[in-house]
C-alpha cells in the first residue's frame, strides 16, 4: 500500500490544525468579550456626558481606570457581572471631573498654614479663623496669618490706645501650635507657644531699635512685636522644605477632591533649571516645584491630574533633562509654557486717568527676546499660554503669535492660550477667534470689580471687558480657571469652587447682593460653563480623547453632585454640593450617593 510522501502530507496537516486552533481562539474571544463584566456600574441618574453625540445618559460602566459603556440602565447593567459594584444614584446629577486650567499649587501649599483674616472684621473672627487653621494644620506645626489693614482691631485705637488681640485668647484658639501674625505695619502678634519655642521670656530686654508689648498692669508679655523685636521674631519661622510642602499638599488635594476636581493645569517650574539661573526679580515666585508633584505620584497619593506649565524662559533646557512637548503619564504631563506680558497695558489712557495707560510686567524681557522664545519653543513643538490683560497687551501677543506662525508654517496641533484677556476690544476679539486661540477666563476677577470697570474704561469701551460670550461667538474656546489661591500678597483669595466660578460666568453677578448682571449680553449658558470646566481644557492639554466627557474608552473621572443644576435656576449653584468623586474609577472624596 502506498503511502504519501511525508513533505506532502504535512503542510494540509499543519494548515487545518492552525485553522482549528484560530476556530478555538476566536471561540475563546468571543465567550471572553460576551461574558465581559464592569467592576462597577452606576445606574439610574442624570448623567450629562458632555458627549454631543449622546449628552444625556442613565447609567455608566467602569472597569479599571477606564469608562467602558455609557447608555441606559438597560444598556449599561449587561455587564453586571456576579463581582460587579452597583450603586443606584437614585436620580442624581453627574457630570465629567472638573478641570481647573490655571492653579498655583506650591502658593496653595503655603496659605494651607495661614489663618485668613484678609476679610475679618472683628477679633472674634480672628479666633475662628486661627481656630479653623488649628484644625487644619497639624499638631505642632506654625500657623501664619497677615492682616493687610482691614482689621479694625490692630488698624484703629480705641479710647487712645491701639488694640491688640488678647493673648490667652488666641493661645485657646491656636492650641498645639505656635502662631504669628504680622501686620501690614511690620508689626508682629506671637502667641505663647511661639514665645517658648523662641526662648522669650517676661524678663527679656527689649532689642535695640524695637521692643516687646507688655500688659500695662502685669508687665508680662503680651505677646505684641515691635520695630527690631519684630524682625528678629519673623526670622525664627522655619523654612518651607519638601516635607512640609507634602504635607499641606494632601490638605489642597483633599479640598480639590471635595469640589469635584480631578485634574488641574498648574503653573509650575522644573527647580533643577531654576537653580542653574540667575535672576534681576523673583519672576517664578508663583511656579510650584514640579517635585512636589511627582513626589505624590511617586507615592500613589496624587489624586489630581496635573498638566504642569513650565517657563517660557526654560524652553531651551528642558530637553536636557529628559522634558520635551507631550511628556508625561496620564497623573502628571508637560507641553505648555507661560509667559507673562503685563499687568494691564492699554492702546488707549484710562477713562479717569487719562496720563495713564499701563505698562508691561516687570517679567518680561524685550520685544525681540519674547518674539524669538516663542518662535523657537513652538519650533520644539511647545504650546504658548501668556498671561495678558490689557488690550495693547493683546494686540502685542497676537503679533508675537502672527510673527511666529508665519516663521514657522503650519504645525498641527497648535493650541495656544491667552490668560486671563480682561480688556479687548472688538476688533481683538474677532482676531483672537480667526487664530482659534484659547482663553482662560476668571469670572471672579470681574465681580465686586465692575464699578471699577466702568470708570477705568469708560461705557463704551467696558462693553467688551471681560466679553465671554463674543469671544465663543468669534471661534475661541473658553476654559473657566480659579487662579487659585489669589494674589501673591494675600489681598484677595480666589474661590476654588467650579460650581460657584460657574454661577459668575452665567450670571456676571457676585454673591454680594448685587442683583443686576453687568453686561448680560456677555453671560455663557451653564452647558457653555460645564464644558469649559471639562472638554474644553482637556482640549487645551490634548487630552480631549481621554477625558473631559463621559464616554467609553475615557478616563473614569467624574462628579455626583447633590442637585440637578441643570434643571434648576442658577442661585441652586451656590447651593449644590459634591457628594462623590471619582478619579480613574477611584472613589477620591465622599461616598457614592445613597438614597
Amino acid at each position: 500500500m502506498a503511502h504519501p510522501a511525508p513533505n506532502s502530507v504535512r503542510p494540509s496537516l499543519i494548515a487545518s490544525f492552525l485553522a482549528f486552533i484560530f476556530l478555538i481562539a476566536l471561540s475563546i474571544a468571543a465567550q471572553q468579550s460576551a461574558t465581559r463584566t464592569a467592576d462597577t456600574i452606576l445606574y439610574d441618574g442624570k448623567l450629562w456626558t458632555v458627549d454631543p453625540a449622546r449628552p444625556e445618559a442613565e447609567a455608566i460602566a467602569i472597569t479599571g481606570d477606564t469608562i467602558v459603556r455609557v447608555g441606559s440602565n438597560a444598556e449599561v447593567m449587561s455587564l453586571r457581572g456576579p463581582q460587579t459594584r452597583v450603586v443606584d444614584l437614585h436620580g442624581a446629577r453627574v457630570l465629567p471631573g472638573f478641570n481647573d486650567a490655571h492653579t498655583h499649587f506650591e502658593n496653595a501649599t503655603q496659605w494651607f498654614y495661614e489663618a485668613r483674616l484678609i476679610d475679618v472684621t472683628s477679633t472674634a473672627e480672628v479666633k475662628d479663623r486661627v481656630a479653623e487653621a488649628a484644625r487644619r494644620v497639624p499638631a505642632g506645626m506654625w500657623i501664619t496669618a497677615y492682616d493687610a489693614g482691614g482689621l479694625p482691631a490692630w488698624s484703629h485705637s480705641i479710647g487712645g490706645a491701639t488694640f491688640q488681640p488678647a493673648l490667652a485668647t488666641l493661645d485657646e484658639a491656636a492650641g498645639d501650635h505656635p502662631l504669628m501674625i504680622r501686620r501690614y505695619d511690620g508689626v508682629v502678634f506671637i502667641n505663647s507657644k511661639a514665645m517658648t519655642i523662641a526662648r522669650l521670656k517676661d524678663t527679656a530686654l527689649d532689642p535695640l531699635g524695637g521692643h516687646y508689648g507688655r500688659d500695662p498692669v502685669t508687665n508680662r508679655l503680651n505677646g505684641m512685636m515691635y520695630g527690631k523685636a519684630a524682625d528678629l521674631l519673623t526670622n525664627l519661622l522655619p523654612p518651607a522644605t519638601m516635607a512640609s510642602k507634602l504635607i499641606a499638599a494632601h490638605g489642597v488635594l483633599a479640598t480639590f477632591n471635595s469640589l469635584g476636581i480631578t485634574s488641574i493645569h498648574d503653573i509650575a517650574r522644573l527647580d533643577a533649571i531654576s537653580q542653574l539661573q540667575t535672576y534681576n526679580a523673583d519672576i517664578e515666585r508663583s511656579y510650584t516645584d514640579v517635585d512636589i508633584f511627582r513626589n505624590l505620584e511617586q507615592k500613589g497619593q496624587l489624586t489630581v491630574r496635573v498638566y504642569a506649565f513650565q517657563p517660557l524662559r526654560s524652553s531651551s533646557q528642558l530637553a536636557g533633562f529628559g522634558i520635551r512637548p507631550g511628556f508625561g503619564d496620564r497623573m502628571l504631563r508637560f507641553g505648555i509654557l507661560k509667559e507673562f506680558l503685563d499687568g494691564s497695558w492699554m492702546l488707549a489712557p484710562y477713562a479717569n486717568h487719562p496720563e495713564l495707560s499701563g505698562d508691561v510686567t516687570f517679567r518680561l524681557t524685550t520685544d525681540a527676546d519674547e518674539r524669538r522664545m516663542i518662535r523657537e519653543a513652538d519650533r520644539e513643538g511647545w504650546d504658548i499660554g501668556v498671561h495678558t490683560i490689557g488690550d495693547r497687551a493683546l494686540s502685542t501677543l497676537l503679533d508675537w503669535y502672527t510673527d511666529m506662525e508665519k516663521a514657522n508654517g503650519p504645525r498641527p496641533g497648535r493650541r495656544y492660550r491667552i490668560i486671563h484677556m480682561w480688556y479687548a476690544n472688538p476688533d481683538l476679539i474677532r482676531r483672537a477667534g480667526q487664530m482659534h486661540l484659547i482663553a482662560d477666563i476668571t469670572p471672579y476677577q470681574l465681580m465686586g470689580d465692575t464699578e471699577h470697570v466702568d470708570k477705568l474704561l469708560g461705557p463704551e469701551r467696558a462693553k467688551s471687558a471681560f466679553a465671554w460670550r463674543s469671544m465663543v461667538d468669534a471661534g475661541m474656546k473658553l476654559d473657566i480657571v480659579s487662579d487659585m489661591p489669589g494674589l501673591y500678597n494675600r489681598t484677595e483669595v480666589s474661590p476654588l469652587d467650579p460650581l460657584q466660578n460657574m454661577y459668575y460666568a452665567i450670571t456676571r453677578k457676585s454673591t454680594a447682593g448685587k442683583s443686576a448682571a453687568w453686561h448680560p449680553e456677555q453671560c455663557l449658558t451653564l452647558k457653555e460653563a460645564i464644558e469649559a470646566y471639562t472638554i474644553s481644557p482637556a482640549y487645551a492639554s490634548h487630552e480631549e480623547d481621554v477625558k473631559g466627557s463621559l464616554q467609553a474608552g475615557k478616563l473614569a473621572d467624574l462628579v455626583v453632585l447633590s442637585s440637578d443644576i441643570l434643571s434648576a435656576p442658577p442661585e441652586q449653584l451656590l447651593h449644590t454640593k459634591v457628594v462623590s468623586t471619582m478619579l480613574g474609577g477611584k472613589v477620591v472624596y465622599g461616598e457614592l450617593y445613597k438614597k
